[in-house]
This record gives structure tokens, C-alpha cells and sequence, in this order.
């Protein structure tokens, strides 16, 4: 999905301002999807040019005027047709398992502190999960059933990490080196056999 498409799609769960679209964006859908925030406000004004979001100013003592946009029908039926059409990939991208695949020629310091700082992150995801379950979403307040089954399903995939990470962090531990020294390694040690 492009990011005007994002947009509509944060503007389906009711009106926002800019900054309250770009908090969902960076605390919500970044964690799901690729979003960039830094064309945001060009976006919500190209979908109002194309009328399918509408906006209201609305003033404020010191501090600066806000607009509050808000999804059209067309843009309804456009986010619609979107989320109909495009396609639903799921993928499994990950510089951390891209590193760790060569925890055999890495320090056990350097394997130890990757995999330490993965389930760090695991649990702060498992909280953002469990607050977002707690508070909902911040423009509306609710979950709907397809957010709340969301939920449940990045909290299945966390913890089934978090989980596979615990059970196989000292087997894949006693496979490193506790140190390493590149000028003794040969080009069969550090890259496998050759030929």
C-alpha cells in the first residue's frame, strides 16, 4: 500500500488530525507495514485535492491552527477497493536473523548481546501490544474486531519468538567462538569448503 492509501485506511477509524495520523502511523502501522511519515501532510492534501478526504481548520489560542480530516464516501470506496484488490503479502525480512545465520564466526559476546537485545524487544512489543489492547486506539478509543484480531495475532508471533529464542539461545550460544581472530581464519574456515 502507498501512503495515501495508509491514510485512508488510519481515516476509515474516524477524523484525525495530521499529528494524531502521523502518531498511529510511527506507534501502530509502522510496526506492521512500511510506512514513510515524512510526505504525510503532502498526501492528506493531494486526497483532498482528489476529494476523497475533507478538512476543517480549527483555530487555537497560542498555539497553532490544526486540521481535522476526514474520509469521504469516495475516499470510503477507494480504501475499500484497495484493501480488495492489492495484495496481501506477508514477509519475513530480518537483518537480525540475516546476522545471527553467522553466529558460528561471531564473538558468543556479540551472538549473546543480539539475541539479549531481540527479546528486549519482544517484551516492550508484547506491552505496546497490551496497551493498545487496554487503551485502544488513540483517535477513536475502540478496537474493532479485525484490530483486536490483529492483536492477537502479533502477540502469537512475538511470543512464539520469544519463546523459539529462549528454548535454542544456548545451543546456537556454544556454537560461537568466545573470540575471534580474522587473520587465522582460512577462506575454507570462514566460508565453508570450496568446490
Amino acid at each position: 500500500m502507498n501512503t495515501k492509501e495508509l491514510l485512508l485506511s488510519v481515516l476509515m477509524m474516524g477524523p484525525a488530525t495530521g499529528y494524531d495520523i502521523k502518531k498511529i502511523l510511527e506507534q501502530e502501522v509502522s510496526k506492521i507495514v512500511d510506512v514513510t511519515i515524512s510526505n504525510i501532510y503532502p498526501a492528506l492534501n493531494e486526497l483532498a485535492d482528489e476529494g476523497l478526504v475533507t478538512f476543517e481548520r480549527v483555530e487555537q489560542e497560542s498555539r497553532p491552527n490544526k486540521k481535522i480530516y476526514e474520509i469521504t464516501d469516495a475516499g470510503r470506496e477507494a480504501c475499500i477497493d484497495t484493501l480488495m484488490t492489492c495484495e496481501a503479502r506477508q514477509r519475513l525480512r530480518s537483518e537480525f536473523m540475516f546476522i545471527l545465520s553467522f553466529a558460528p564466526y561471531l564473538p558468543k559476546s556479540r551472538v549473546k548481546e543480539l539475541l539479549d537485545h531481540r527479546l528486549a524487544d519482544t517484551r516492550s512489543t508484547l506491552t505496546s501490544l497490551d496497551d493498545l489492547e487496554k487503551d485502544g486506539s488513540p483517535v477513536t478509543g475502540a478496537i474493532s474486531p479485525g484490530q483486536n484480531f490483529c492483536i492477537g495475532l502479533g502477540r502469537a508471533l512475538v511470543e512464539a519468538e520469544r519463546d523459539f529464542i529462549l528454548e535454542n539461545r544456548e545451543k546456537l550460544l556454544s556454537q560461537s567462538p568466545e573470540d575471534i581472530d580474522l587473520r587465522r581464519l582460512t577462506k575454507v574456515e570462514r566460508f565453508g569448503k570450496v568446490g
